[in-house]
């Protein structure tokens, strides 16, 4: 057995699902709203620098990111899941061990960033000499080891916040905070002269300070916790044997996503490994979207199976995952349609040549949304060791693809493998979900978002055959306005499901409320 969490029982205790939906809409849209800010701010950064450095130390540049975001997964150990794994338990009914949830999953996670971050800095010679071949890395792994016990230390003290089901707190500090302290020091450095190493510099000022945003969250969120004194009924043992598991399972699945850009590094020069790194940006905005739903729904997923609203839980599955595949397919489509206009855009020229990829990790992404938080159901459920069995498959198949086709076809064979593995990944996951937990995602109302797309997809194809597009910033602008509008147009003349009506209710009475306040 995977857990000692008692067999799934349907209860007719159920809370009123028009109040989960609407927790879940509120939540996701504050989640999303942040997430689509902090990330915009993030690519807006991604961009400058894409155009200051140009390829070659973008190049550079996201191999030192790239680093940090699988190591530094490492190296939360899966604190991320279970501080919100034991701190909905303990939250309302005893300070005292909640206290104790929070000290162990914060401190430990701190240590484990600066003994990660020593022990780049130690290696960081014989990496970039020796095995990337790069001695221009030097520089960037010295910094990045000084990122570790920030980053780490701001993933799970993020997540901590969001044990309220209010997601503004980690949003302000993870999603906004960091990446717009970054930006606004980045836009500064050229006039003291832009380097490679006071743009890293300026990534680890903008850590630290939203690492000391979200700790000053958790005092203001949990005071009575924080002056409680420890509890006795909770130790840092119980919180890594469920964490290190998740953990381990979070980093294969990164690493399923994330190794391709490792396997070109070697293979091929830091041009070609920017490039595909500006693809894998562009294919993110699916990940936003699954992000910002994820954030509030995971939570939700523990409280409601600690209370055995099995049926609400289901319902909430549904329509996430249905409300995530309707914000991503016009977005989607628009990809597909026109991919090398997209790379032009927002790139420039040089990055025209990762059209093909980016069409191929567009592809992977949706699959990843369309299966919904199969990963979370799993690990808030007591099931991670079935989660991280599956994502240590698919990520042994992943380095066996990369391994066979990066040195062959390059950034084609790169996006191939990452597609194999991550779709293989979340199917695998959605079956599991269906044989443990009894749940499914998809039922009659997923028809009209099929509909919907094909008739969006057939207007985009005959817009572009009969009038065609030039310039590409136009082409995208325009393209994904009428995909957006298209698509939405289809879904209103098939007529609104029920939680769509509401929470669409819900938002026009809160601009309505926010109008007359301001009045």
């Amino acid at each position: 057995m995977d857990s000692d969490i008692p067999p799934i029982e349907a209860s007719h205790r159920f809370s009123s699902p028009e109040k989960d939906v609407a927790i879940l809409a509120t939540g996701a849209g504050i989640a999303l709203g942040g997430r689509v800010g902090g990330r915009g701010l993030y690519a807006i950064t991604e961009i400058a620098l894409a155009r200051m450095l140009g390829p070659a130390l973008f190049g550079l540049f996201t191999i030192g990111t790239t680093i940090l975001r699988i190591v530094g997964t490492i190296g939360m150990l899966g604190l991320n899941n279970g501080v919100i794994h034991f701190g909905t338990k303990y939250w309302r009914t005893s300070p005292s061990n909640f206290k104790s949830v929070l000290y162990y999953s914060i401190s430990i996670s701190l240590a484990s960033g600066v003994f990660l971050g020593i022990s780049l800095f130690l290696l960081t010679p014989w990496l970039a000499v020796q095995v990337f071949k790069k001695p221009d890395l030097v520089p960037v792994f010295n910094w990045i080891a000084f990122l570790f016990p920030l980053a780490i230390g701001l993933w799970v003290s993020a997540a901590a916040t969001r044990i309220t089901q209010r997601m503004q707190f980690s949003i302000f500090a993870m999603d906004l905070a960091q990446p717009g302290i970054n930006l606004i020091l980045i836009k500064l450095i050229p006039l003291v002269g832009l380097t490679l190493s006071r743009v890293l510099s300026a990534t680890v000022i903008s850590y630290a300070a939203a690492l000391g945003l979200s700790l000053f969250f958790i005092i203001h969120l949990f005071s009575e916790a924080v002056s409680s004194p420890f509890g006795s009924k909770f130790s840092s043992k119980e919180l890594l044997v469920y964490s290190m598991p998740t953990g381990l399972a979070g980093t294969f699945a990164l690493l399923t996503g994330w190794t391709s850009r490792l396997f070109i590094v070697y293979y091929h020069p830091a041009e070609i490994a920017g490039i595909y790194q500006a693809a894998s940006q562009i294919s993110i905005l699916f990940i936003i979207i699954l992000e910002g739903i994820n954030a509030i729904f995971a939570p939700m997923i523990a409280d409601m199976y600690v209370k055995k609203e099995i049926k609400g839980l289901e319902e909430l599955y549904r329509i996430s995952t249905k409300w995530g595949l309707y914000m991503s397919i016009p977005i989607f489509l628009v990809i597909c349609i026109i991919p090398q206009e997209f790379m032009v855009a927002i790139f420039g020229e040089a990055y025209a040549k990762g059209a093909i990829p980016l069409v191929i990790l567009a592809i992977t992404q949706v699959v990843n949304v369309g299966t919904g938080a199969v990963g979370f159901l799993l690990i808030m459920t007591g099931h991670q060791k079935r989660w991280f069995l599956l994502s240590l498959i698919t990520m042994s198949l992943n380095l066996i693809l990369n391994a066979l086709l990066v040195p062959r076809i390059g950034m084609i064979g790169a996006a191939l493998a990452t597609a194999i593995a991550v779709c293989g990944l979340f199917i695998a996951g959605l079956v599991q979900v269906r044989l443990i937990l009894d749940l499914w995602p998809y039922d009659r109302r997923f028809i009209k978002g099929a509909l919907a797309a094909g008739i969006t997809a057939a207007v985009l194809f005959g817009l572009i055959y009969i009038i065609g597009f030039r310039i590409p910033i136009l082409s995208v602008v325009l393209l994904l306005s009428i995909s957006a509008i298209t698509f939405g147009l289809l879904l209103l003349l098939q007529g609104l499901d029920k939680e769509d009506k509401d929470t669409i209710q819900n938002v026009v009475h809160r601009i309505r409320f926010n109008k007359n306040l301001g009045s």
